[in-house]
């Protein structure tokens, strides 16, 4: 439980993205890091640089990583296209109901419809459990066979849709299931900040002077790499690492998550005139033909995880069958050459057509509700997409860029840009309080 949970005796409704330990959450919807389980003495013994590096190292392993996952969904959030038109269209949305709400009883509500779809896609970022399957009884054999399939998703009514949903299932030696996990939006960013934590924690140990310890820290570092990825409970944040590794033929589960988190910045951040330009039929090999009806029901619902298993069907199809090995080197360049080819378009063509939509989006907005906080976030969002590029880095590097404000579960606020604690308290409050408002009305959507 977070501090502001425990302070105001309200459990979030929000679903939140927790790290695979709970250790810490990034909230899409108030954008308020909080790290439960660190408080401001682990914080300063973090940041004293008095101490040799390998007598600060435990200190360092144990906030930097979590504050580097946690970090990532912020910045995901707030330098792609994807996150930039969720961001103000929260702000915009809660704006529509203080204005109603304003207005009084006789006010005309066509445009509460918008209030339906935010709540969706929020609800939507991370895949109701019927889609999942957990048999931990099966976990038995490693490594474990997989293989990939697709179904479909039931519309609001209960009937079957036209909206795919695809899944990778993992069975054990003996061919029992060990877990079904759908390719989610919460799969993609989590395989981002898993990236980041993951490289954060290796470029702690190559700093250790002492080479025993570098061994063992490293040695330690690779297990636990391989236990989560075969902890069938955290199959959501690992399902898409495992598919790299499977077309790609890779080995290394760094390099894995590396090229996840690159593919997931793209996703992110690519128009929906791009993405319905994609022809599933053309770019794939026969070997994926019963994919590609639903990768075209799919594209029609700009389902990013449905976009994310595509793309690495059509690389293995166009490069890595012909003998090209798919890497986090040479990945911007292949994905260049296969845009260009399918779509007419190179890489740096959708990156403008990215940035004139970001553009548009963080035009300033002229309501009171929250604009000094809307616009400046809008502004610094627009400055880190063209900063952070298509694709991007696999890492950011935190020594040299912003860190976001951040809670520590003792309530200690950290903050680079110094702002009132209240501020940051008030907004997780009242956008906790707008999401129940919205849980609220989606319910009475019932005709």
């Amino acid at each position: 439980m977070s501090y502001l949970e425990r302070k105001t005796g309200k459990i979030s409704r929000i679903n939140s993205l927790p790290n695979y330990t709970a250790a810490g959450s990034y909230c899409f919807f108030s954008q308020c890091i909080q790290l439960n389980t660190l408080e401001s003495k682990d914080f300063l013994s973090f940041i004293d640089i008095k101490k040799p590096y390998d007598e600060a190292y435990k200190d360092i392993i144990k906030f930097g990583p979590l504050l580097s996952h946690e970090v990532k969904h912020w910045y995901d959030a707030h330098s792609t296209l994807w996150g930039l038109k969720l961001l103000k269209d929260i702000y915009c949305r809660r704006n529509d109901l203080y204005e109603a709400e304003m207005s009084g009883i006789s006010t005309k509500l066509p445009h509460f419809f918008r209030q339906k779809e935010l709540y969706d896609r929020i609800e939507y970022i991370k895949l109701p459990e019927y889609y999942s399957t957990v048999n931990s009884k099966a976990n038995t054999t490693k490594p474990w066979k997989y293989e990939f399939s697709a179904g479909i998703m039931f519309s609001k009514c209960g009937k079957p849709s036209d909206r795919s949903v695809f899944f990778t299932r993992f069975t054990n030696a003996d061919g029992e299931l060990i877990a079904r996990v759908p390719f989610s939006l919460c799969s993609l960013l989590e395989s981002s900040a898993v990236a980041q934590e993951l490289n954060g924690k290796v470029r702690a140990i190559a700093m250790l002077d002492d080479p025993v310890s570098k061994k063992i820290e490293s040695n330690n570092l690779s297990k636990s790499i391989t236990d989560e990825l075969y902890n069938e409970n955290l199959v959501e944040y690992s399902v898409v690492a495992h598919k790299i590794s499977n077309s790609f033929n890779i080995s290394d589960v760094l390099e894995s998550y590396n090229i996840a988190a690159k593919l997931t910045r793209l996703i992110l951040n690519l128009t929906n005139d791009v993405i319905i330009l994609l022809d599933p039929e053309a770019m794939l090999l026969p070997k994926f033909e019963a994919f590609v009806i639903p990768y075209k029901n799919a594209l029609k619902h700009i389902d990013h995880g449905a976009i994310f298993s595509l793309f690495v069907d059509a690389l293995d199809s166009q490069y890595q069958s012909k003998g090209t090995q798919v890497s986090n080197e040479n990945l911007e360049n292949l994905l260049d050459s296969m845009f260009k080819e399918y779509l007419g378009l190179s890489c740096m063509d959708i990156f403008e057509k990215s940035k004139v939509e970001v553009k548009n989006i963080c035009t300033p907005v002229i309501f009171d509700l929250s604009k000094e906080h809307l616009n400046s976030s809008l502004k610094l969002g627009q400055n880190l997409h063209k900063q952070l590029g298509l694709v991007g880095s696999h890492f950011i590097n935190l020594d040299d860029n912003f860190i976001p404000d951040f809670m520590l579960g003792d309530g200690t606020l950290i903050s680079q840009t110094k702002p009132e604690q209240k501020e940051f308290e008030d907004r997780y409050l009242q956008l906790n309080e707008y999401f129940e408002y919205l849980s609220n009305f989606s319910k009475a959507c019932i005709v």
